[in-house]
């Protein structure tokens, strides 16, 4: 399974309303629009996905539009880390009634037993059953994890993706690579070091930043050996992702993005900030100079 996980990957938020209900018709508009804009697969449940604020009618809810949604048209990941193997076998149980092609597992967070690890995710792998992308996420998790835990995980899971957020994610994907060259890497962390993590062999992104298709044209453009224009497209957007991906503020802006894109009906949080008026601004100030006008339609990525 491995093998075919690659392409521009969308991480779903989780709807709200205003009042911080879950919007469910909210939830199955952004799928639709995830399709439209030609993500290769969605990951729902991740950390942008504020899953730890919700509770568990709520979650499978959430997942349900989902799957209802693009369950049909794009394969699903499914975030299913938990305290305990227990706990997360327990979760990718869930995901694999509801047809997920994989459950992304990080290690369980503040563990400091490292060298426990590649039992943890061996039983979670044979409890779980649904291929696992390993999860390696410090700041989410206050766990880091050198590269050669990761590789004693994936032998023991059997697992073959990781989604590598520890940066500088560049050399360590490049350094995963070199001790593993059929594994399927992917980067994350809004996209912010996208470019360089494709030169470094990334398979591709999996991330919740608001224009997945700039990411695919990067993605892309490096695929084709034109690293010249990869290189530009990433450049000319930088702002724009460098701005949605601000620590505490940008799931909120994030979520206004999509807002404006008019797949979200609105912008509320559960974590971090809410969007501010002089943040909002700075917003319009960011789009305006990039001339790029959210909505509906795929982004014409030049």
């Amino acid at each position: 399974m491995g093998t075919a996980l690659r392409g521009t990957w969308f991480v779903a938020p989780t709807a709200f309303a205003d009042d911080g209900s879950l919007d469910v018709g909210s939830q199955r508009r952004l799928m639709d629009a995830a399709i439209a804009w030609g993500v290769n697969g969605v990951t729902a449940m991740g950390v942008t996905s504020e899953p730890t604020t919700l509770s568990l009618d709520e979650r499978e809810a959430a997942l349900r539009a989902v799957f209802e949604s693009a369950g049909g048209h794009l394969p699903v990941i499914v975030g299913c880390s938990g305290p305990n193997a227990e706990a997360v076998a327990e979760l990718i149980g869930q995901a694999r009634a509801l047809g997920a092609a994989a459950a992304m597992v990080s290690a369980p967070p503040g563990v400091r037993d490292l060298d426990g690890l590649p039992a943890f995710f061996a039983a979670v792998a044979r409890d779980g059953g649904l291929p696992l992308v390993l999860q390696d996420e410090p700041v989410a998790t206050g766990v880091v994890l050198p590269v050669d835990v990761i590789l004693g995980c994936l032998e023991a899971s059997g697992a073959r993706a990781v989604k590598l957020e520890d940066p500088p994610t560049p050399p360590k994907i490049a350094a995963l690579l070199a001790a593993d060259p059929g594994l399927s890497v992917f980067g994350g962390l809004g996209g912010s070091a996208a470019f360089g993590e494709l030169r470094n062999g990334a398979c591709g992104t999996m991330t919740g930043f608001a224009f997945p298709e700039i990411l695919r044209a990067v993605r892309e453009a490096v695929e084709a050996n034109d690293l010249v224009r990869a290189e530009a497209v990433f450049e000319r957007h930088l702002a724009l992702i460098r701005f949605e991906a601000q620590p505490r503020i940008g799931l909120a802006i994030r979520k206004e993005l999509l807002r404006r894109r008019g797949a979200l009906a609105s912008a509320r949080t559960r974590v971090g900030e809410p969007l501010d008026p002089r943040t909002a601004e700075a917003l319009d100030d960011v789009l305006s100079r990039m001339r790029i006008r959210p909505s509906p339609e795929p982004l014409q990525v030049e």
